[in-house]
């Protein structure tokens, strides 16, 4: 499946002309209350929102839901960079380069042709055509499924898989871990990667946000918890990491929310999972909460750990 230049940019003029809403997960359809609620449940209130429920009945899509509507291959955001034909930074933009994508870490959206941009712009904005100004796009990609006069490009693409990006988030989390052999490794943000190496065991954990606070606390393979912490210093023991260079089988993470988001937006929660050794994600945990199955915490005792996601 694929689409031509004017047939990207002309369901860009529909879902402008239509007022689509943004709702993180969706794909360019009419929501219930109850499937926006599900998303929800699914993605967490930091990525939709409350007010999202808002949106019911209207046609609600995300950041990049708008170019897999005309394309009809869903892709994430950062797919659709991994998949691109070619990719320059944003200042190296041309006019011919119009239906090319413009991208940042996290979010996608669609080029003019004059210095402008359309997209899914957040809960906020909405569906936009705002200038390049209005956001701070990265890069311009030449996207695989759009035929751009030559043909699509998808032999090297590999299947689609949705996104996990971060863009709508209202607090962004960021976190690095520390392995048995001793390296930190970079840090992350929310979900546009996952910290940790497959196969290496982890050690240490440091976690900051930038709105708000929170506290996060470890817990020793064959061992017990360690003290929280709420600082993000690797250079400070005391209080900027959590762990005692010895391996982790648990990870717990509270987020507290400040009053203002709690006005505009509702409470949040860290929502946080870690995978066992060699094996996949565990389920979704929401702060130190234990009821719907929860337990409080990540992990499994006794089991040593080596990947962590956070947002």
């Amino acid at each position: 499946m694929s689409c031509t230049i004017d047939q990207l940019i002309d369901k860009c003029k529909q879902a402008l002309k239509e007022g689509w809403q943004y709702v993180y997960g969706a794909k360019g359809t009419v929501l219930s209350r109850a499937q926006i609620d599900a998303l929800r449940n699914l993605y967490g209130s930091n990525c939709v929102w409350w007010s999202d429920s808002n949106k019911a009945g209207k046609i609600c899509c995300d950041c990049s839901g708008l170019p897999s509507s005309a394309t009809g291959v869903i892709r994430g955001s950062e797919q659709y960079k991994s998949t691109a034909v070619e990719c320059y930074p944003i200042s190296q933009r041309k006019t011919y380069m119009r239906g090319w994508a413009v991208w940042m870490k996290g979010h996608i959206g669609i080029y003019d042709g004059n210095n402008g941009y359309y997209a899914m712009d957040g809960s906020a904005r909405n569906m936009v055509h705002y200038p390049l100004s209005k956001n701070k796009f990265t890069h311009i990609i030449k996207l695989c499924d759009v035929d751009y006069g030559e043909g699509v490009n998808t032999d090297k693409a590999p299947s689609a898989v949705a996104s996990g990006g971060s863009y709508n988030a209202v607090v962004n989390f960021m976190y690095s871990v520390r392995i048995e052999d001793g390296r930190i490794l970079p840090e992350v943000t929310n979900l546009n990667d996952y910290a940790g190496i497959r196969g290496k065991r982890i050690t240490d954990i440091a976690i900051r946000c930038d709105k708000g606070s929170l506290w996060y606390q470890v817990h020793i393979l064959d061992d017990d918890w360690l003290p929280k912490v709420s600082e993000c210093d690797w250079n400070e023991p005391e209080n900027g990491f959590a762990g005692d260079n010895k391996v982790i089988d648990a990870v717990r993470v509270y987020y507290k929310t400040p009053k203002e988001i709690i006005q505009s937006h509702g409470y949040q929660q860290a929502q946080y999972r870690t995978s066992q050794m060699n094996l996949g994600y565990g389920k979704w945990q929401y702060d130190d909460e234990t009821q719907n199955g929860q337990n409080g915490f990540t992990g499994s005792f006794g089991t040593a750990i080596d990947r962590f996601q956070l947002f």
